[in-house]
């Protein structure tokens, strides 16, 4: 779930509008995958070394550029964002990108939050009540532990949180315990 800034939601919807324009979003999208595997922070701040040079640093990104045989509205953007000493907000922009592209597919990303891994069969029971939901969507579903709910499960769909946790359900019954004693 992106929490992007203003800058990098430019930045992803100007490469997610040129890579549509040229039909190449998957490609794009997969260039951005092949890079982020191999980025580091580190190394945007070490490009953002005031002691390189522009012209060592575009030799930089072409040798980058090359060694990953990208497609060139990738090679031109990662130029961009270093030449902007924007590098360092890459992941933030390929986080965007992703969800750009899933807009498009009618992809719904579904959080789900156990305590503990769960079985094949409560994963699918609650893909099918989210998909009988959105039934005009296709469902992607991120399993994520979480043991502090304790038990039970949360789902998260954007902003929309169902929180049928052991954790909430404790939580519930120490109100209304707290309430009746009132």
């Amino acid at each position: 779930m992106s929490k992007a800034s203003a800058i990098t939601k430019n930045y992803a919807k100007a490469l997610f509008l040129v890579a549509k324009q040229n039909n190449i979003i998957e490609k794009v999208d997969s260039n951005l995958e092949a890079f982020k595997k191999s980025f580091t922070q580190d190394f945007a701040h070490e490009l953002q070394n005031p002691v390189i040079s522009k012209s060592d640093l575009v030799k930089i990104m072409e040798e980058i550029t090359q060694k990953f045989t990208f497609e060139n509205v990738v090679s031109n953007f990662l130029f961009l964002l270093a030449n902007n000493k924007r590098l360092s907000l890459f992941l933030e922009v390929q986080e965007e990108f992703t969800v750009l592209l899933k807009k498009q597919k009618n992809i719904l990303e579904a959080e789900i939050i156990f305590a503990n891994k769960a079985d094949k069969e409560q994963l699918d029971q609650i893909k099918s009540v989210i998909e009988k939901k959105y039934s005009d969507k296709t469902i992607e579903i991120k399993e994520t532990l979480n043991p502090k709910i304790l038990g039970g499960f949360q789902v998260r769909i954007g902003s929309n949180i169902v929180d049928a946790s052991l954790k909430n359900q404790i939580f519930s019954l120490k109100q209304e315990l707290i309430a009746a004693n009132n």
